[in-house]
């Protein structure tokens, strides 16, 4: 039988001051807890540990998190030469492929970070990992339907909307052949973060390495060439052909590499108990969907003002993008290492990774922040020769650069409140935040007796970001009990983990040889 936690532990931290859980009179999952047996290790060293385990592990998530976002980046860049028109009705098919498919099936797909990272410390059987990407590949296969109906009436609803004949028939063709690349980018998001759970961080950096080039040379390919240039639709066509390379390259990686061993075959026990994901994955979605679409509420906004308004907005945003990648990548492996450790009971290690974790946060957010601030005057030549464009970009990137730590560090807090499965406190902060405080007083600005216009947009947004992150900061700083994290875990991947009829799942917390997947 399994030691409760309890003994002598470092003090100063929520729930360490004695014990929680007493020794179990009967042999359940949710009674047993692993001996968190670092109690030997002061703080500093713990500190230094997971400093150098984030640094090590966060690198290959920010190149590929970073390749991946350049997907539109490269997009953005291959269309914005031909034309206003296209650089807006490019903009506004990002801005709805966001709101309609990303937002949800990304949100669904992070609730894995929740149990798979978790499972494959807690359990002695490991394909309880596959078990559970296979229920997000589920979850995010169903959410599709929408968009595919919303797409291809697309065209008459933008033209009610206020847009015009030219950036709506644009949009519309942008936004159809784009899904056909949707679902792989989907399932790839799966796979991503199936690997990830066993600590295989450069999986899809490597797999990016390889479609990047790729999508470089087909971006230029099927916009620019004299030979198979199509113009503006050859930008969402080498999307669609990256999105299919990227999965085939997940699929072959994991079935090839020591990840096969967590996959266990595909299964109809992933449809038993889908509503123990949706219990994490649906605030998940509703936490991403919140912050995520207030920004693409702004970038809809700033179309009232005219296509060089949305330009300049569209600009700032690929800014945006790139810089919010690196503390993504650190909240997503925080997520990995914080899941890891509970599943294995080490609380203290769990704790500590968290706080590494924000302190890393910090340091890349006030960098990002002064390289856009110090770059001003250059971004916009990125993109486009319009001098209307370059110089409203120009004006409004200070404003960017001034809220870009928060919205950093929004990332990395969602990295942490996922590993904790508390998703249903990010979204319960980021609606009041965002579209109480942020989104009416953006267009208060923006419209209202001031006129700011876009500058409007984005002091709402500024005030949003950092309502949003400062409370979620201090949750986990000081409200965590994390000795009592151990238990809820366990329990969450005891309801999640049971097939139909079978009386109790195999999990036993822990066997002994686990600690090994978060030394």
């Amino acid at each position: 039988m399994y030691t409760a936690i309890g003994g002598d532990d470092a003090p100063g931290g929520p729930g360490e001051a004695g014990p929680l859980l007493s020794r179990p009179s009967e042999t359940t999952l949710t009674d047993q807890v692993a001996v968190d047996d670092e109690s030997h290790l002061g703080r500093a060293a713990l500190v230094r540990q997971e400093a150098w385990w984030l640094l090590g592990s966060s690198v290959p998530l920010i190149l590929a998190f970073l390749c991946q976002n350049s997907f539109n980046f490269v997009s953005m860049l291959s269309v914005g030469r031909l034309g206003v028109n296209e650089l807006a009705a490019a903009s506004l098919g990002v801005m709805i492929v966001n709101f309609v498919v990303l937002m949800p099936s990304i949100g669904l797909a992070n609730a894995l970070e929740t149990f798979c990272c978790a499972a494959y410390t807690a359990s002695e059987d490991k394909t309880r990992v596959g078990l559970h990407t296979q229920r997000g590949l589920a979850a995010v296969t169903l959410q599709l339907a929408p968009g595919i109906l919303l797409f291809a009436l697309i065209d008459p609803l933008l033209v009610l909307l206020g847009q015009t004949d030219e950036v709506s028939a644009l949009c519309g063709q942008f936004l159809r052949i784009w899904l056909l690349g949707s679902w792989p980018m989907l399932a790839f998001e799966c796979l991503k973060r199936f690997t990830q759970a066993q600590g295989i961080m450069q999986a899809g950096t490597w797999v990016m390495a390889v479609v990047m080039p790729i999508h470089v040379a087909n971006s230029y390919l099927l916009v620019w060439s004299p030979a198979l240039g199509l113009g503006f639709i050859g930008a969402p066509i080498a999307t669609a052909i990256s999105s299919w390379l990227l999965l085939l390259g997940m699929v072959l990686y994991i079935a090839l590499g020591r990840a096969r061993a967590c996959w266990g075959g595909w299964t109809w026990a992933c449809l038993d108990n889908m509503w123990e994901f949706y219990r994490m994955a649906i605030p998940s979605a509703a936490m991403l969907a919140c912050s995520w679409a207030a920004f693409e509420m702004s970038t809809f906004g700033s179309s009232a003002f005219g296509p060089v308004a949305m330009a300049a907005q569209a600009c700032i945003f690929s800014a945006m993008s790139i810089t919010f990648q690196a503390p993504a990548a650190v909240g997503s492996a925080a997520a990995t290492r914080i899941g890891n450790s509970l599943g294995v009971g080490k609380h203290r290690r769990a704790r500590f990774a968290a706080y590494t974790a924000i302190g890393a946060g910090y340091i890349i957010g006030i960098a990002s922040s002064l390289l856009l601030f110090w770059y001003r005057r250059s971004w916009g030549y990125i993109f486009t020769g319009d001098e209307r464009v370059i110089a409203l970009c120009t004006h409004l990137m200070p404003f960017f650069a001034a809220v870009q730590t928060y919205d950093g560090m929004n990332g990395v807090t969602g990295g942490v409140l996922r590993a904790l499965g508390k998703q249903s406190l990010g979204a319960m902060l980021a609606f009041p935040s965002f579209w109480i405080l942020g989104v009416p007083l953006g267009f208060y600005l923006a419209l209202g007796p001031l006129h700011l216009e876009v500058v409007g947009l984005w002091l709402g947004l500024a005030a949003a970001v950092i309502a949003f992150s400062l409370p979620q900061q201090w949750y986990i700083l000081f409200r965590v009990d994390w000795r009592h994290e151990v238990k809820v875990c366990l329990s969450r991947l005891d309801r999640a983990s049971r097939p139909k009829g079978l009386a109790a799942p195999d999990m036993l917390c822990v066997p002994a040889d686990s600690y090994g997947a978060i030394a």
